[in-house]
């Protein structure tokens, strides 16, 4: 009974860090990709459009995402001036890695509900809560979040952005409050759950 519990600590545990770092590394791949489609190779000369964990992985930014579930990768290189649209590239690139994120946490949900009673529903209802996470968790407006992005390319000129830029200690504050002192990013992710798993009722 103990071997037993020990492997399936063990096969949970491996769930939990596959759910995390492909969240992480598949939200900066779509940067990177969508930023090549748009005329921008930046990614792709620095070796970022890779699966290889080692090539996107933020040290700080995993541990927070393990521990806390919140966290970063390493942003991928991206130079506008090679878009071939700029406002248009910038926006699709930083919507890109929140869409990706949606659409795994939308699949996951799908095995979720098809696995359940099984050891592989953690899997799939990590994968789905992780990437629910990482994408509202990126729609916060705040540097270098790709929601202060979209903004930055929409209305560049915004008293909003001057500020943001020029005070960035009340950013870091900010953040630090929307986390810990209030349920904005909680009810988002508990919508896009409800969602999800209400979607598939209708057809399961």
């Amino acid at each position: 009974q103990s071997g037993g519990n020990f492997y399936e600590t063990l096969a949970l545990l491996g769930f939990y860090i596959f759910a995390v770092l492909s969240a992480l590394i598949l939200h900066e791949v779509a940067h990177g990709l969508v930023a090549y489609w748009c005329g921008d190779p930046s990614a792709k000369f620095a070796g970022r459009l890779s699966l290889n964990p080692a090539r996107h992985l933020d040290g700080m930014g995993t541990v927070c995402f393990l521990l806390f579930g919140f966290g970063w990768a390493m942003p991928v290189p991206i130079n506008p001036n090679n878009f071939k649209n700029r406002k248009s590239g910038c926006i699709l690139v930083s919507l890109a890695g929140i869409s990706v994120n949606l659409l795994l946490a939308f699949i996951a949900s799908l095995f979720y509900v098809l696995t359940i009673g099984t050891i592989w529903e953690y899997l799939f209802v990590y994968m789905m809560l992780f990437n629910i996470v990482l994408a509202t968790f990126n729609l916060l407006p705040i540097a270098p979040l790709d929601g202060f992005n979209l903004i930055e390319t929409l209305f560049p000129n915004s008293s909003y952005l001057r500020f943001m830029r020029q005070n960035r200690l009340v950013t870091l504050i900010i953040l630090l409050v929307i986390i810990y002192f209030t349920d904005v990013l909680g009810i988002m992710q508990n919508w896009l759950c409800s969602l999800f798993l209400d979607f598939w009722d209708l057809f399961l």
